[in-house]
């Protein structure tokens, strides 16, 4: 397929775009991936396909081979899947095309778009979605020349600013809560074995919280956790036992519905009659809130959020550095995009391109932000001057070629 025909695209829902409970309807939890992979693979407009989803984000990354909607595409996907008529929810959903995908892209992967400025989580979770789109054949070139520009990007701007710096993550933010209102002689309920749940276990354990239950739908992994950190282990349908002992729950499930209902919470508080914290960090969500004891404090992916308002730190020095490197790396990844259209500059596109934004950075110490901005309309329009200069030539001495 001609790269001239393809067409680069992500569609995608966030944590800005749309409420928690609006997210919960197109979730798709990390054992319906491949799945869904597939499912666009078999689609004949569908050349390459990367599903990014996390606690905070959805995102289809999709090249095209044909001119048409691309939210199309993700509408006939969840009517299929689930028959829900996601044109109904269009407005939550963002799309971007071409050049603005990499920027977007390496943003997200930067902890740029994430709850937590610079989120350290973020990176592997790209890479993991990322292999299994390698796994299942459904990253083409573009796509994969796209991931691997994304993670120079990430790796570049956290080797050179402090975003990142101390390894925030969403589980971090939820232990420091914790440890505001938990006393470490008091009994914390975990639910569900995975990433989310391994970072605040050990964060838990290793600052003095010993006593902690940890409960699972797959009794052994419990076993596993419980063994680690001298806790005990329940199976999913014995969730209330280990509660009525606990002062908090902390749970992160891949359960599509409520795995605890507000009734089952309220008669298990209102037995020991003393106020609970509650840490619902799944998608969708764990715990019932709608009609729940007002003693109960509860933080969900949203109320997490709304806790990090006051807690930002002034990193406006740092954004500005990263925004740089994203332009940078973006402008590299654009020019190799659309050299891919000319056979005659595609191998040196790339290095064209790092030799204009070097010899830029040389003199843009000594000029002012007005004059940056000029040199560099002027030094793209050189580039694309001398492309067409050239090809012009080749075509003209190509035609006397054939002529003679």
């Amino acid at each position: 397929m001609n790269s001239e025909n393809l067409n680069l695209f992500v569609i995608g829902i966030n944590h800005k775009s749309s409420t928690i409970s609006e997210r919960e309807i197109f979730q798709i939890n990390k054992n319906e991936v491949s799945s869904s992979l597939k499912y666009f693979k078999l689609r004949k407009e569908v050349e390459g396909v990367v599903i990014i989803s996390t606690c905070n984000r959805l995102e289809f990354y999709l090249v095209l081979n044909q001119n048409i909607d691309p939210f199309t595409i993700i509408k006939d996907f969840y009517v299929d899947k689930n028959q829900i008529d996601a044109e109904r929810s269009k407005k939550i959903f963002y799309i971007h095309q071409k050049s603005d995908v990499a920027n977007h892209l390496f943003r997200v992967i930067s902890g740029l778009e994430s709850v937590v400025l610079g989120e350290y989580q973020i990176q592997g979770q790209i890479k993991d979605a990322y292999s299994v789109a390698c796994s299942e054949k459904t990253a083409d070139k573009i796509l994969h020349k796209l991931f691997h520009a994304a993670f120079r990007a990430g790796k570049h701007i956290r080797n050179h600013t402090k975003i990142g710096a101390g390894k925030q993550s969403l589980s971090g933010i939820a232990f420091q809560i914790i440890s505001e209102e938990i006393n470490k002689d008091d009994t914390i309920t975990i639910i569900g074995v995975n990433e989310n749940t391994k970072i605040i276990v050990e964060k838990l354990y290793l600052t003095g919280y010993t006593n902690l239950n940890f409960v699972n739908r797959t009794l052994y992994k419990a076993v596993e956790l419980a063994e680690k950190y001298n806790g005990t282990a329940y199976s999913l349908n014995r969730f209330d036992k280990p509660l009525i002992k606990s002062k908090c729950l902390f749970t992160c499930t891949g359960s599509q519905e409520f795995i605890i209902n507000a009734d089952e919470l309220n008669k298990i508080y209102a037995e020991k009659n003393c106020p609970a914290l509650i840490i619902d960090m799944a998608i969708p969500r764990d715990v019932d809130t709608k009609e729940i004891n007002e003693a109960i404090k509860v933080f969900n992916l949203e109320g997490l959020k709304s806790y990090l308002q006051d807690q930002r730190l002034n990193t406006s020095e740092n954004l500005s550095l990263a925004e740089k490197i994203i332009e940078d790396e973006a402008n590299i990844f654009e020019v190799w995009s659309e050299a891919q259209k000319d056979d005659v500059f595609a191998p040196f596109a790339e290095k064209i391109e790092l030799m204009r934004q070097q010899l830029i950075d040389e003199t843009n110490t000594q000029l002012s932000k007005k004059e940056i901005q000029m040199l560099e309309k002027f030094s793209r329009s050189l580039v694309h001057r001398l492309k067409a200069s050239v090809n012009q030539a080749l075509r003209t001495n190509g035609d006397q070629k054939k002529a003679s």
